[in-house]
């Protein structure tokens, strides 16, 4: 039996111009929509804080 890691890679649409991107969901940096600079996941030193559109999770 392998557990299965608690964080994975989703892909996010900015809520305020729509671009869409993947992040990792604990991130060590914060990360900001490359098209207008809205914050799309701030880091929290575990899980990151998404503050985006979560469309899908990639595994």
């Amino acid at each position: 039996m392998i557990p299965k890691p608690r964080s994975n890679f989703v892909s996010v649409q900015c809520n305020e111009c729509g671009e869409k991107r993947v992040i990792f969901t604990y991130t060590t940096k914060d990360v900001d929509c490359k098209a207008c600079g809205h914050a799309l996941a701030r880091k929290t030193g575990g899980k990151a804080n998404i503050n985006a559109k979560v469309l899908n999770i990639l595994d």
